[in-house]
């Protein structure tokens, strides 16, 4: 049976140019590599950017308990001018490798293949290993939905999940992600009475209801943070008025505003301590408001458990360092997970979406390490 070199396998996958939804060939290739080592394949279909579908990967080992997963992401973001190395040539130089989507998050996929490779072919466990790989984490997020939908129908459960996004700041290890906060967009539309500006009372003006809105959203605390989660931040966006006439007060104004929630809160309960704020500013201005939403992920958090613990003493072994938890950073494809225990530990942040995205050779070694040690504790 083979072992996968992690530095090989990352320049490999760099190699696919995988901008949003686009295969290039990169499931077919990841099907044969772990169907190599004992994996049964299926490739599973979800919506693409394009005209054609996403392609999705779900590969287990083993049919019995305990079931471990690791869930990563092929897709890349784009940012492609003024690289000083071709950002798909996965050139190593000086001690990196140098490429879109070394860190986030193709590296992070190869040195788990590798670490699992290697633990497989030198130990007898009983238990499963599975792992899902998504198109479009960067994109339309459908694709996990799709798979999750697919083990669902097949009765298929995991126990545990790694996912490997670049959780690492300073150093391999020193951030375990534990949860992520929700992440809801809104659009606030308040109509009035337009007219002319000279005429004070003959008008209702949007504009300035609009502000008073803005200004009670903004001053107004949303709760006071959990241990792991920082307090639930509202920020406007985009301010609109249209219309071409200084003189001339306005019929309708609107904003647009994001908020990132902690788990004192799901959407609908956001939306209706929101709803009730805005309406009660718009009523006392004698203006009607409406408000549209688009959810992009609730918010979600795994309570330390052994496996996570583990983890932390897993990382301290490696890297001689404490790990700390935390829930930070934006959405990833963990929020389609449901009530599955997982935990985000990967490679450093330190270059992803940038131009001349790179990751530390000595980085990637760690965290093969790390993966290795994870799968030989948790049998």
């Amino acid at each position: 049976m083979k072992i996968y070199n992690d530095i090989k396998l990352a320049q490999e996958l760099i190699r696919f140019p995988t901008v949003k939804t686009e295969d290039r060939g990169i499931m077919r290739f990841l099907s044969k590599k772990l169907g190599d080592i004992g994996f049964k394949c299926k490739i599973i279909k979800s919506k693409g950017t394009g005209p054609k579908p996403a392609l999705n990967l779900y590969a287990r080992f083993g049919r019995t308990k305990p079931h471990i997963n690791f869930l990563g992401h092929t897709d890349v973001v784009a940012n492609l001018n003024n690289w000083k190395i071709p950002p798909f040539k996965a050139i190593i130089k000086k001690g990196y490798l140098n490429g879109r989507g070394s860190q986030d998050m193709k590296g992070g996929i190869a040195c788990w293949i590798s670490a699992m490779s290697d633990f497989i072919k030198n130990n007898r466990f009983k238990g499963s290993i599975s792992i899902i790989i998504t198109a479009d984490e960067e994109t339309t997020g459908y694709g996990c939905p799709a798979v999750m939908k697919y083990l669902k129908k097949k009765g298929e459960k995991i126990d545990f999940t790694v996912v490997g996004e670049p959780s690492s700041n300073n150093s391999i290890g020193d951030e375990i992600r534990i949860g992520r906060r929700g992440s809801m967009n809104g659009i606030i539309n308040v109509y009035g009475k337009s007219g002319h500006s000279a005429f004070y009372g003959s008008y209702i003006n949007p504009c300035t209801v609009l502000a008073k809105i803005i200004s009670k959203l903004k001053s107004s605390s949303l709760d006071n943070g959990t241990k792991f989660m920082p307090k639930s931040n509202l920020e406007f966006t985009k301010i609109n008025v249209d219309n071409l006439s200084e003189n001339v007060v306005p019929h309708t104004a609107s904003a647009k505003f994001n908020v990132r929630f902690n788990s004192k809160h799901n959407s609908s309960s956001l939306k209706k301590k929101l709803n009730k704020m805005i309406h009660a500013v718009a009523k006392k201005g004698k203006c009607r408001a409406k408000i549209d939403y688009r959810v992009s992920g609730e918010a979600f958090y795994t309570k330390p458990n052994k496996e996570i613990y583990m983890v932390k003493k897993i990382v301290k072994k490696v890297t001689g360092k404490n790990a700390k938890l935390n829930c930070r950073g934006g959405t990833s494809d963990s929020r389609f997970l449901g009530s599955i225990p997982r935990l985000e530990l990967g490679l450093r942040n330190s270059t992803i979406h940038m131009v001349n995205e790179r990751s530390s050779i000595s980085d990637m070694k760690k965290l093969t390490k790390i993966y290795y040690n994870i799968l030989e504790n948790y049998f």
